[in-house]
C-alpha cells in the first residue's frame, strides 16, 4: 500500500483556488495542543525576559550603594589661582648691520676640450675604445689625458702639408658618422616608444586594467548564480538594492521589479532596502563601509576574487543597533527551542537538540513546528540554511521531517499530504514559502520546510502576538 501511495503524484493547489483543509483522513477536530504549546512557548520567552531585566536593575542598585558607601564625603574643586602678571620684556638695542662679504672672484676660464682627431676614410672599422669613447662613455677627466713626448696637445700640433701625391679630393668622413647617429637615434625612439608603453599598461591599477576572458566569465557566473538564488531565496515582499546589471538580472529570473532599487555613482547608503547584492560596482561604490557599518550578516556568496557577489542583510540604524536587536532575538530562540524540546509530539535527534537550545533556528519555522504537531506527531530529521557562505550567525531557515508516521496510522502518501495541508493553513507570519520532497545524500526522502530570507527579528515580542 505504501509503494502504491509513493508512486502517485502529490496534488497541486490551482493558484488562486481556496486552500484546502486537512484531508479525510485527518481528524476533523483539532486538538487543543497546538494553542497550549504556543502560550506555553510565548510566556516562557516573556518570563525569561522579565528575570534578565530584573537581574539588570538588581545589579545597578548595588552598584550604585557601593559607589556612596566607598565615598563617604565630598570634596569641594580647588579655587583657581590668578594668574601672575608677566613684567614687561626690555627691548634691547638694535644689532648694527653685519658688513656685506665681499663679491666672489670671477671662475677661471676652462680649459678647451680636446678634439679627438679626425679618422681617415681607409683606416679600417671602429675599436671598441675608439667607439665607446666617441659615445662618450669612457671619456678620461683632464687629469688623466696623456699628452704625447713633444708634450703638446694634438689640436696644437700643425697638420702636415700634403705632397704631390695626396692630391686631389680627401676622403668623407662624416658619412660614418651621420649613419652611425641615424642608428643610434632609432634605437632612441624605438626604447623611449617601448618605455611609454609599459608605464601606460604598468602604471594602471589592477582595477583599471581590462579584464581578460576568463575574468569575464567568472564575473558573469557569479552574477548568474546569485541572481537565481535571490529569486528563489529572497522574500517578494522586501525591497533589494543592486547595481543596474544584476537588477537587470533579478528581473530576468522573475523577481519583481517594483522590489528592486538600482544604485549609480550618486546613490546613498539604501537603507530602505531590506537586502543589497554587493557586486564589484557596488563595492565601489561604498567600500568596506558597506559591511563594517551597513550590512554585517551575509545570507549568501557566490565566486571569488574580483567577480565575488555578496548578498547582505541590511542594517537600517547601522551595525550597532542590529547587533543589540540581534542579541535578543537569539535569546528569545534560545528560550523557545528549549520549549519545543518537550513537546510530546516531536521527535529530535541530538544534533537538531543542540540546535534549538543554541537558538540557531528561525524563529518562524519553531512556530510552524508548534502548529503541525498541535495536529499531527511530526519527527524533524535535520536544520540546515540554504545560503552558500552564509553568516555563521545567520538563523537556520529549513528543517527537514520524515515523511513517515511516527504512530503509523497513516500511509507515507497519506501522512504526507496530511503535513502539506496543514503547513498551507498556517498562519501567514510563519507560514512556509516552499515544502517539497527532497532526498538526501544517503538516499532517505524527506519533506523539507523553508522560510524565506532574510529572517526576521522579534518575532516573539508582545506585539506581534496574535
Amino acid at each position: 500500500m505504501a509503494d502504491e501511495d509513493r508512486g502517485r503524484e502529490l496534488p497541486q493547489r490551482v493558484k488562486g483556488a481556496a486552500r484546502p483543509g486537512p484531508s479525510a483522513s485527518v481528524p476533523s477536530s483539532s486538538p487543543v495542543l497546538s494553542e497550549e504549546l504556543r502560550l506555553r512557548l510565548r510566556a516562557a520567552v516573556t518570563a525569561e525576559r522579565a528575570g534578565a531585566a530584573t537581574k539588570q536593575d538588581e545589579a545597578r542598585g548595588t552598584e550604585a550603594a557601593s559607589g556612596e558607601s566607598a565615598s563617604g564625603e565630598t570634596t569641594s574643586p580647588e579655587p583657581m589661582r590668578p594668574a601672575r602678571p608677566r613684567a614687561p620684556a626690555v627691548s634691547e638695542p638694535p644689532a648694527p648691520p653685519a658688513p656685506a662679504p665681499p663679491a666672489p672672484a670671477p671662475p677661471a676660464p676652462a680649459p678647451p676640450a680636446p678634439v679627438p682627431p679626425a679618422r681617415a676614410a681607409n683606416a679600417g672599422p671602429f675599436a671598441e675604445d675608439e667607439l665607446t669613447e666617441w659615445l662618450g662613455t669612457t671619456a678620461k677627466a683632464p687629469s688623466e689625458v696623456r699628452l704625447p713626448p713633444d708634450g703638446k696637445p694634438p689640436s696644437a700640433r700643425k697638420a702636415p702639408v700634403a705632397g704631390p701625391a695626396s692630391a686631389g679630393p680627401a676622403p668623407s668622413a662624416g658619412r660614418p658618422r651621420a649613419r652611425r647617429v641615424a642608428r643610434l637615434v632609432a634605437v632612441v625612439v624605438v626604447i623611449g616608444v617601448l618605455a611609454v608603453a609599459g608605464v601606460r599598461y604598468f602604471g594602471l591599477s589592477p582595477a583599471a586594467r581590462p579584464p581578460s576572458a576568463a575574468a569575464v566569465r567568472q564575473a558573469a557566473a557569479a552574477r548568474a548564480a546569485a541572481a537565481t538564488w535571490v529569486a528563489q531565496q529572497v522574500s517578494r515582499d522586501v525591497k533589494v538594492s543592486c547595481d543596474p546589471a544584476m537588477c537587470a538580472a533579478l528581473r530576468a529570473h522573475g523577481f519583481p521589479s517594483r522590489e528592486l532599487l538600482a544604485l549609480g555613482s550618486t546613490s546613498e547608503v539604501p537603507v530602505s532596502s531590506a537586502v543589497v547584492v554587493e557586486t564589484p560596482a557596488v563595492l565601489s561604490l561604498f567600500g568596506s563601509s558597506l559591511a563594517s557599518a551597513w550590512a554585517p550578516a551575509v545570507l549568501a556568496s557566490f565566486g571569488s576574487g574580483p567577480s565575488l557577489v555578496t548578498v547582505r542583510v541590511i542594517a537600517p540604524n547601522g551595525t550597532a543597533a542590529y547587533q543589540t536587536k540581534f542579541s535578543t532575538d537569539l535569546a528569545d530562540r534560545k528560550t523557545a527551542g528549549t520549549v519545543l524540546l518537550d513537546a510530546p509530539r516531536i521527535s529530535v535527534p541530538a544534533l537538531a537538540r543542540g540546535q534549538l537550545t543554541a537558538g540557531a533556528v528561525d524563529s518562524r519555522l519553531l512556530e510552524a513546528l508548534v502548529f503541525v504537531a498541535g495536529h499531527q506527531p511530526i519527527s524533524i530529521v535535520q536544520f540546515g540554511d540554504p545560503g552558500p557562505g552564509a553568516s555563521a550567525d545567520v538563523p537556520l531557515r529549513y528543517v527537514d521531517l520524515a515523511e513517515r508516521d511516527p504512530t503509523r496510522h497513516l500511509s507515507s502518501a497519506a501522512y504526507v499530504r496530511s503535513l502539506r495541508s496543514y503547513l498551507s493553513t498556517a498562519d501567514v507570519r510563519f507560514r512556509p514559502a516552499i515544502v517539497m520532497t527532497a532526498v538526501l545524500g544517503d538516499g532517505q526522502r524527506v519533506l523539507r520546510v523553508e522560510v524565506t530570507a532574510p529572517s526576521p527579528l522579534g518575532v516573539f515580542d508582545p506585539q506581534s502576538s496574535p
